[in-house]
């Protein structure tokens, strides 16, 4: 008598549907990916362009530089309040491991970013010109997060911050090969990167997301 093959249990299909399954659990929990990439993309627009304007033409810039530094500031506060806020909501109530790997990573990033401004305030300081302090901040923030940004991605198995963090180095690659206060541009089309990412990310995940190693987890 013959076995239907109805019986018959696919112990391969059985582990895709657990990985299909933890994968949307992981989505449920996670940041929505477009909303931030757009959030820091406008972001980096605004604040780019109002320390450009502050610093061109050279010898009118079109913004006092009080303004065109507070516009830059604000704008990358606003963004990290809305995206705190949203990740804290989106992963409340998490715990574990990931939960102490994201703290430890987050942490690094402020303590990266805190040690860049000092040394920038230091540099000008000893005399930096703006010219040269705008060649530094660009260049300097890209990175830090570029670095940071591309470990991750081994550290939590994510094309999409391999994605990332490879644009934001290469950012900082174009800043430095353009003349201050043109290198600012850099930075807004940086910004307009982060938002195809999140309209890519939205429209065909696939392109940009998804694990870096399958079958498995990078940090494991």
């Amino acid at each position: 008598m013959e076995k239907g093959n109805s019986n018959e249990i696919d112990p391969a299909r059985i582990l895709r549907g657990i990985e299909s399954d933890a994968q949307q659990a992981r989505e449920g929990m996670s940041p929505n990916q477009q909303l931030l990439f757009s959030i820091w993309g406008v972001s980096w627009i605004i604040a780019f362009l109002g320390l450009y304007f502050a610093l061109a033409p050279q010898g009118a810039p079109l913004l006092p530089a009080a303004v065109g530094i507070g516009t830059a500031v604000a704008s990358f506060l606003i963004a990290i309040v809305i995206s705190a806020v949203h990740s804290a909501k989106r992963g409340s109530g998490t715990r574990g491991p990931s939960m102490a790997q994201g703290a430890i990573y987050g942490n690094t990033f402020s303590l990266g970013m805190i040690i860049t401004a000092l040394l920038g305030w230091r540099l000008h300081a000893e005399g930096l010109s703006s010219m040269g302090m705008a060649t530094f901040a660009l260049a300097g923030l890209c990175l830090v997060i570029g670095v940071l940004v591309v470990a991750g991605s081994v550290l939590f198995n994510d094309r999409t911050q391999l994605i990332c963090g490879a644009w934001i180095l290469a950012i900082a690659l174009l800043s430095l090969a353009a003349p201050a206060p043109l290198n600012l541009l850099a930075g807004a089309v940086g910004g307009l990167g982060f938002i195809v990412l999140g309209l890519l990310h939205g429209s065909k995940p696939e392109l940009v997301s998804g694990a870096l190693i399958r079958g498995g987890h990078a940090g494991a």
